[in-house]
């Protein structure tokens, strides 16, 4: 048996797996790397030091048999040698000695002359300096006195006089010979024992780093020793923490034998099998707690995985299967089975947990789950039903109201009968608001994604809510949006159904207040956001959450003021999430709200996005076909009503390139063409219209511009356009160009019509003209316009400052944004304004910065005076409406 207290090894191999084990060993690797490096460094060391001992003996032993001061004393011998021949020469001369003795003289210092001359350990000295000159007068002398030496002694008895005086002089260079000799042999023991000294610091600092080295490998050893018995320390009281663990651990623990015997069974196994440990040991694990239906799988698992190694079910993690009691009851286990090495062999370590409890609870969680769901399935068919057949009635007494004829009825039952009508309204908006739950929540609802133009959208949206908005005393803006918003692609009429719910919650918890609509596309068209933005009374923190379930209305006194179900925001959710964005919120109590909604509204890359179809028109007076093509949009609303106002039917477009895509698919009979436009302007469309031909080749096109000069007329003549026509935009000229180019009676040349007297220019409002705005315009129209204009000039005047610095992009974009400013100042008669600004734009154009700086006080001023004229003017029209 293997008691449970030596189970340490192997749990630590169990809990750690092949991965971990092999990793811990390529740590151990690791740290014992430096080991090495540190041997090896100390093998190098050490192998230097030999190696500079070598050399240092060697050196030593040369000099301690240095011949260098042999080579000094022969050197100096040469000089006494001739000195004693030179004595000889003279004592023979006089007759104290014999000739004799003068020739061995001359023999010895002959022997010491070839010594210098031939010997190797003289040939460095031979070369250097003046050397080989002194030696060759050494041998000459030598040359020249050996024929007498040799020769009869007459003749040497005769020489001997001229015999001491050469050698007296030839002294002199033997002398200098021998002084460089001991020099330059000087110089050599003084270069090897330097040589010496440096190969002893040599040796010193391989000793001393030696040293260093030793005390740095003792100390890491010290640490590792230190480490070690940590880890050990580590180990022991981890090897006693598991086995506490496993001897009180909730799971069975059960360790068996590749025979299947157990060899180890902890107290939670006693608990849960209900065998006691001198049962449990010993016995075959399948007779004791593998059930009947099991026990022959098991076994067969265990021979295959003996003979095969194929394990299914040995460390594939938890597996759920059935166990048996000592009583024979069989209960659910998950069961996670491991093996492990240990002295006696291989050995399999079992962790097993009793979940009957568990599947207990999940079985009656499903139970209630399938419950719950089959109540929701049958809600929702209730909603759904119902609001069919609440809708088919309601339409149909909808519709008999409006045959009513309430003009036959008095004042009293007019009232009965308008209330009867909302009421129906209101009812159907809820049966709708719970039809379209029940469709989102069952996944049925479709989407119809097509092109369209997101800026009217919006504009709509505003046009269909500002009387409620004002109703409750509220201003309802459109912040101007990215010209890219134009062509979009997304299912217009749910992205509507969001916004109007929106907007019409905004409205509903705001008085007397401010609501505005923006819409930005600064990430692109991938993540369009909308936003809008109340000062209403806001929300709660605690209450933001809850904002979007159904039927929550937030402030139950204020709800009651308003009606509402509570699902308007919890449909926008819904919507939202259909079409791939997010909505949100973001509100302070007292501050107002802001509600956005990200949404995707790109075109598709695999195919062009289709254009979404004109909106049917409700009036179609017996006239023409006109496209407006303006990107102003005050002058695009202010045209269009006028326009429709005389029975035209009419198509807007607010860019050239929009222009000519309506144009290619629609025919009109007259083309009404803004001149300066970003992008494409009116004089290349005009142009590319005539050129490609197609179905509106030869209609006719009136160009609207706030001024012309004459060239600029003869452009427009050449781009094929009939007729001028002058902003600001009146009826009577629009029916008088109309005529002229329908008619045929165009003049050869463009001339401008309604072109302004030299007065209207200089008044800051031209009266006459608002006077006919007000009998040409719908009241409600020409506040909208008027709220639209001074917040586009406003917006404008704190914009100019940075543009006038933004370098030659920031100037063209204030030259274009003065440029639509001015037509939009015309269409409400600002004379004044329109002169400074058309000032703005050509000192925008010239990239006059300093001009700029000087008409900003100008244009403060200026616009000050026409925003308070406006006002004065058109407030009696508000207060009537």
């Amino acid at each position: 048996m293997l008691p449970l207290t030596q189970l340490s090894g192997w749990q630590r191999r169990v809990t750690e797996g092949p991965e971990r084990t092999r990793g811990r060993e390529e740590r151990a690797w690791l740290s014992s790397l430096p080991n090495w490096l540190t041997g090896i460094v100390l093998v190098m060391i050490l192998v230097s030091i030999a190696v500079l001992v070598l050399d240092l003996q060697q050196q030593t032993r040369r000099l301690a048999s240095s011949a260098a001061d042999n080579m000094q004393w022969t050197l100096g011998q040469a000089e006494v040698e001739l000195m004693a021949l030179e004595i000889a020469a003279l004592r023979a001369d006089k007759g104290d000695d014999s000739l004799s003795e003068v020739r061995l003289r001359y023999d010895i210092f002959y022997s010491r002359v070839e010594t210098l001359t031939e010997s190797h350990r003289f040939e460095a000295l031979m070369q250097i300096g003046v050397m080989p000159e002194r030696i060759e007068e050494i041998q000459a002398f030598r040359k020249t006195w050996l024929p007498f030496i040799d020769g009869p002694d007459e003749a040497l008895q005769a020489a001997l006089p001229t015999l001491a005086e050469d050698a007296r002089s030839v002294r002199a260079t033997v002398r200098d010979t021998s002084l460089a000799g001991v020099e330059f042999f000087s110089q050599q023991g003084f270069a090897q024992r330097d040589s010496l000294s440096r190969s002893m610091v040599r040796v010193g600092l391989l000793t001393v780093t030696l040293v260093i080295l030793l005390a740095v490998l003792a100390l890491m050893l010290f640490r590792l020793a230190r480490k070690s018995d940590a880890e050990a320390r580590a180990n022991r009281e981890t090897r006693e923490r598991i086995e506490t663990i496993l001897s009180t651990s909730l799971d069975a623990v059960v360790v068996s034998d590749e025979a299947g015997r157990i060899l180890d069974y902890n107290g939670a196994a006693e608990r849960i099998f209900g065998y006691d440990r001198n049962q449990a040991l010993g016995a075959d694990m399948a007779d004791l707690i593998v059930p009947d239906h099991y026990r022959a799988a098991h076994r067969r698992g265990m021979d295959r995985f003996r003979h095969d190694g194929d394990a299914r079910v040995i460390g594939k993690g938890i597996v759920r299967l059935d166990a048996r009691r000592s009583d024979g009851t069989v209960f659910p286990v998950d069961l996670s089975l491991a093996r492990a090495q240990s002295p006696a062999g291989e050995i399999y370590v079992a962790f097993l947990r009793d979940i009957s409890d568990r599947v207990r609870n999940e079985a009656e969680l499903k139970r209630a789950r399938d419950r719950a769901i089959a109540g929701e399935k049958q809600k929702a068919e209730l909603l759904a039903v119902m609001s069919h057949e609440m809708r088919t009635p309601l339409n149909g007494m909808l519709g008999t109201l409006e045959l009513v004829d309430d003009k036959a009825l008095d004042a009293r039952h007019q009232r009965y009968l308008r209330i009867v009508r909302e009421s129906g309204r209101i009812l159907l908006r809820h049966v709708n608001d719970v039809l379209d739950i029940s469709r989102l929540d069952a996944g049925k609802m479709t989407l119809r994604k097509t092109g369209f133009d997101l800026v009217s959208l919006l504009e709509d949206i505003i046009d269909n809510q500002r009387q409620h908005a004002s109703a409750r005393g509220n201003r309802l803006i459109l912040v101007p949006p990215n010209p890219e918003l134009h062509r979009v692609y997304g299912d217009p009429e749910r992205l509507r159904q969001i916004l109007l719910n929106l907007v019409g919650n905004a409205i509903k918890f705001t008085w007397n207040g401010r609501i505005t609509l923006e819409a930005d596309c600064a990430a692109g068209l991938e993540s369009v956001e909308l936003r809008v933005t109340d000062t209403g009374i806001g929300i709660a923190e605690e209450d933001i959450d809850r904002i979007f379930e159904d039927f929550v209305t937030i402030d139950s006194t204020y709800g009651r003021s308003t009606s509402g179900t509570g699902l308007g925001l919890g449909i926008s959710l819904r919507l939202a999430t259909v079409l791939g964005g997010e909505l949100g919120v973001e509100s302070e109590p007292g501050d107002g709200s802001v509600f956005w909604l990200r949404v995707p509204l790109a075109p598709p890359e695999e195919k062009p996005m289709p254009e979404a179809p004109s909106p049917e028109r409700s009036e179609r007076p017996p006239a023409c076909d006109i496209l407006l093509v303006e990107d102003n949009e005050i002058n695009r609303l202010v045209g269009r009503d006028l326009l429709e106002r005389d029975g035209h039917r009419v198509e807007t477009a607010n860019s050239g390139e929009a222009a000519l895509a309506i144009l290619a698919t629609r025919c009109f009979d007259v083309v009404m063409m803004d001149i300066s436009m970003p992008g494409m302007d009116g004089i290349n469309v005009s142009r590319a219209l005539r050129r490609r031909g197609g179905i509106n080749a030869t209609t006719p096109v009136v160009a609207t511009t706030a001024h012309a000069l004459p060239q600029e007329l003869e452009a427009f003549h050449a781009a094929g356009m009939q007729a001028v026509l002058i902003k600001p935009l009146t009826l009577d000229a629009i029916r008088k160009v109309l005529t002229e180019v329908l008619t045929g009676n165009a003049p050869d040349r463009p001339a401008p019509i309604n072109a302004p007297a030299p007065g209207d220019r200089t008044a800051v409002i031209d009266e006459a003209h608002l006077d006919e705005m007000r009998q040409e315009l719908a009241p409600a129209r020409l506040r909208h316009l008027h709220e639209r204009f001074l917040f586009e000039m406003t917006d404008f005047a704190h914009a100019m400052p940075d543009l006038a610095h933004g370098g030659t992009d920031g100037r063209a974009t204030l030259a274009a944004e003065a440029h639509r400013m001015a037509g939009s100042a015309a269409m409400m008669g600002a004379g004044r304004l329109v002169v400074l600004l058309q000032e703005i734009e050509q000192e925008a154009k010239a990239g006059d910065t300093m001009d700029l700086d000087a008409r900003q006080a100008d244009l403060a001023e200026c616009w000050q005076t026409t925003r308070d004229a406006l006002s004065a003017l058109l407030r009696p029209v508000e207060q009537l409406h």
